[in-house]
């Protein structure tokens, strides 16, 4: 697998598991593949990449394992519509954490990160771009399943 931002990707996402949430993230096997419509991930967070190296870093995983790292994070929202909203800003900045982590595997490349967009709903679709595989790399915790997507092209 010639994709750099692969391996890196995996350690930076179960340290910053580890660290911020408490919780062991242990990686699956690396797949190469794109879009299934019966996914089963309820939200994700999408980083775009652009520059000398172009793509998409996504995590995606389901509301219930979202809503458990933001109650180990500590924070207590104080009704429905904040606790949804605070479940949003925490996934997009775990997404942005681990795209800036993985960025810094692709030596010698300026990259541009672009702010950090959430998408929600049931088997939601990402329109992966035409350019590079994508590279799921499945994670699991004591609170439940996610992958980190990854398309890139250099």
């Amino acid at each position: 697998m010639d994709n750099p931002l692969v391996e890196t990707a995996r350690a930076s996402v179960r340290e910053v598991f580890k660290d911020m949430f408490g919780l062991d993230a242990a990686p699956g096997e690396v797949r190469v593949g794109g879009q299934s419509p019966t996914h089963g991930w309820d939200i994700s967070g999408l980083v775009g990449l652009a520059g000398q190296a172009q793509g998409i870093i996504a995590v995606r995983m389901p509301s219930s394992l979202a809503a458990a790292m933001l109650e180990r994070s500590g924070v207590e929202p104080g009704d429905e519509r904040e606790r949804r909203e605070m479940t949003g800003h925490l996934v997009a900045e775990f997404t942005n954490i681990v795209a800036g982590h993985a960025s810094s595997a692709i030596e010698g490349h300026e990259v541009d990160i672009s702010p950090p967009v959430v998408v929600r709903g049931v088997n939601h679709q990402i329109a992966w771009p035409d350019i590079a595989p994508v590279h799921l790399l499945p994670f699991s915790t004591p609170s439940g399943d996610f992958e980190i997507a990854v398309c890139l092209k250099l």
